[in-house]
């Protein structure tokens, strides 16, 4: 994964391909997650007017609630209400702009011959901070999982993660998706049980499988971190941003 550059055609970066599969992998399973949390019906849109029917369902996933959380720490009533007047539509555009994401990166049609160069990935200046917002959520969640709370333990887990580079072979993050495909226990992977993007659901990751989302966390904060980079950059040069 190289950082987004700022260029004529948005901002452009490229990604391997198992980079760019995981990620809109993640993206659209987060969105499936976001919405049934939230108790969006299917189909609903951005704009669709349905902020105000009915009481909006609080999360029970801590991860969603992270995406979600309460308006108000010491005033339950006051966060209720504001739940039930922003929820849905707040909801329908975290859903709307992580399968906006994940589209986009499965788009990315330019590819080497060589899997690991990967394919360019162009974000138009007006996508851009939904695009960015997208990786925020990803982030948001998997640091849910993760069990991450302060910068302190993002610096854990990022030296945890770049031990585990060091120690890996040639294939990287191909050779773990692998293994995450066949339930992350070297298995042969059987039927199809809904483990294909095993791991990331569930609370308290450790061992293999933490280094494993955690390289997923990390790659989604160089890709966030480097777009906002370039964002604020042409910001300040007083360069459009469409």
């Amino acid at each position: 994964m190289t950082p987004f550059r700022s260029a004529p055609a948005g901002y452009v970066a490229r990604w391997d391909d198992v980079e760019r599969e995981v990620l809109a992998r993640v993206a659209r399973d987060v969105a499936e997650l976001l919405g049934a949390e939230a108790g969006l019906e299917p189909g609903i849109e951005v704009g669709d007017g349905i902020a105000f029917t009915g009481v909006a369902r609080v999360p029970q996933d801590p991860a969603v609630l992270r995406l979600l959380p309460d308006a108000h720490e010491e005033d339950a009533d006051v966060a209720a209400e504001f739940r039930h007047l922003t929820q849905t539509d707040l909801a329908a555009g975290k859903v709307a702009r992580l399968v906006a994401f994940a589209d986009a990166v499965d788009a990315s049609d330019e590819l080497s011959d060589d899997p690991r160069v990967g394919a360019e990935i162009v974000v138009p200046r007006e996508s851009a901070q939904d695009f960015a917002g997208a990786l925020t959520d990803l982030r948001l969640v998997l640091a849910e999982r993760l069990g991450l709370v302060d910068d302190a333990d993002v610096e854990t887990l990022h030296d945890e993660v770049f031990a585990g580079v060091e120690d890996e072979d040639d294939e990287g993050w191909a050779d773990a998706d692998d293994e995450q495909r066949d339930g992350g226990d070297g298995g042969d992977g059987g039927e199809d049980d809904g483990s294909e993007v095993a791991g990331w659901e569930r609370v308290g990751l450790s061992g293999a499988e933490r280094r494993y989302w955690g390289g997923v966390f990390v790659a989604a904060g160089f890709a966030q971190e480097s777009l906002v980079e370039e964002m604020l950059a042409d910001l300040r040069a007083g360069r459009p941003s469409v």
